[in-house]
């Protein structure tokens, strides 16, 4: 990954562990169509996750924000334990079990402790 796209990326990890999801998502956007064929999948993967978290927060949730999850898992599944500098085994299973709390919710939407069980994105910068 170029430098300044790869630069980019993290800065965008960094608005997501923010709570920052619609910013993320507009970066994640130009890092995608920055970034190598081999990149883009986890990218994707991040993008959609964001793009639930900015459904789920500001838009009441909803199926197309469990989709979104689900889509993100799968996307990630191939890059467990850990790809790009993303802790990406720790992120799938936070994700995972974020997933599993929704399903099991008799009331839709974000209540007021989610933005504390919200996954994060662990990485290290390479």
């Amino acid at each position: 990954m170029e430098p300044r796209i790869r630069a980019s990326f993290y800065r965008a990890l960094d608005l997501y562990n923010r709570g920052e999801y619609l910013s993320c998502q507009e970066l994640l956007e130009h890092v995608y169509a920055g970034s190598e064929a081999v990149e883009q999948p986890l990218i994707r993967a991040v993008l959609m996750l964001a793009c639930g978290m900015h459904l789920h927060f500001h838009r009441g949730g909803g199926r197309g924000a469990l989709n979104l999850f689900r889509q993100s898992l799968v996307a990630m599944d191939d890059f467990r334990p850990r790809h790009l500098g993303v802790e990406v085994g720790e992120l799938y299973e936070a994700l995972e079990a974020y997933l599993e709390e929704l399903r099991d919710r008799r009331k839709p939407g974000a209540g007021f402790f989610d933005r504390w069980l919200a996954p994060r994105v662990q990485y290290r910068q390479e």
